[in-house]
């Protein structure tokens, strides 16, 4: 009598399912608005985008790009080496009555910094109608002349940051220019498939790049720059002396060196110094060429310096 039947205890069970499924019911149908104002929401999104990507490209194709005052007129380049202008336009490859707002400048400044000649590009729109590109050119400061593995010795230059450059072809490059690059200091002991010693390399630029800022006429002129001596740097002048630096301070020990020959001027000495060792520093060993006594010129001659490499700044329109 207070027992419970298997007839309430199914009627139980059924009525628990019952009730669990009308309430996943109701929570699925109050799921479902979220997900739909999210999906309505996405598509009128695309829409949008897609309809402002269609109309700038209509815009562009259709309006702007026939406008007459958005047309190159001219092509400004300026340099500061020895690239021509017309070469430098050649590689830009821009012609003249494209629409200025077609040019992708990144591109353009990327295709011409690829030239091993140029170290950096600059491309700026000047409205209306005008391109300007602003060249920085490699400079180089000392040349190389490695063995190649068949033996064959080549030449090369590198500017003050170590970048390889070929020499200028005479017949397409100013006489001037090339009579430049042929007169630069040769770097002795230079190994381009050795990593080791780019370390060495870099203080040899660094030393000629101190060096060229030296006041002109105070000093020899270079011939070579030996860093085959670890720590130390063997510089052979055009008087065939031969100085050794220390692979440091380079502004102090080429101060040294000029107070030494000033000193040999003022007292008009008539010796000349076979080979000075500044790594020293207190009491440089010197050593002096062996030779009959010259009368020393009561004016001593101007010296003729070598041409360097000089950047000569030019600006064409076309």
């Amino acid at each position: 009598m207070f027992g419970r039947t298997n007839e309430n205890r199914r009627r139980t069970k059924g009525g628990s399912t019952t009730l669990q499924a009308k309430l996943s019911a109701e929570t699925s149908e109050s799921a479902h608005p979220w997900i739909r104002r999210w999906i309505i929401r996405s598509l009128v999104t695309l829409v949008l985008v897609a309809s402002v990507a269609v109309g700038g490209w209509w815009l562009r194709e259709n309006w702007i790009s026939r406008i007459p005052a958005l047309a190159i007129r001219e092509v400004i380049v300026e340099v500061d080496g020895v690239l021509s202008p017309d070469e430098v336009r050649r590689l830009a490859g821009v012609r003249l009555g494209r629409n200025i707002l077609s040019v992708d400048l990144p591109q353009l400044r990327d295709r011409l910094q690829h030239h091993p000649r140029i170290a950096s590009a600059r491309i700026m729109v000047e409205f209306p109608g005008s391109l300007l590109i602003r060249i920085r050119e490699r400079l180089p400061i000392v040349a190389v002349e490695p063995l190649s593995q068949n033996g064959l010795q080549a030449r090369y230059l590198l500017d003050e940051n170590g970048h390889l450059l070929l020499p200028l072809e005479p017949s397409s490059a100013p006489a001037e220019a090339v009579a430049a690059e042929s007169a630069l200091p040769i770097l002795v002991g230079y190994h381009a498939q050795r990593p080791t010693a780019q370390a060495d390399t870099l203080r040899a630029l660094e030393f000629i790049k101190t060096y060229e800022s030296a006041a002109p006429g105070s000093l020899p002129d270079i011939r070579s720059v030996s860093i085959s001596e670890p720590g130390v740097l063997v510089v052979t002048t055009d008087a065939s002396g031969e100085v050794t630096f220390a692979a440091r301070d380079y502004g102090t020990q080429l101060q040294r060196w000029s107070d030494i020959l000033r000193q040999l001027q003022d007292l008009k000495e008539s010796r000349t110094i076979q080979s000075l060792d500044l790594s020293v520093s207190q009491n440089s060993p010197i050593r002096w060429n062996d030779g009959p006594p010259v009368t020393p010129p009561t004016e001593a001659p101007e010296r003729i310096s070598r041409p360097k490499p000089k950047r000569i700044p030019r600006r064409s329109h076309a």
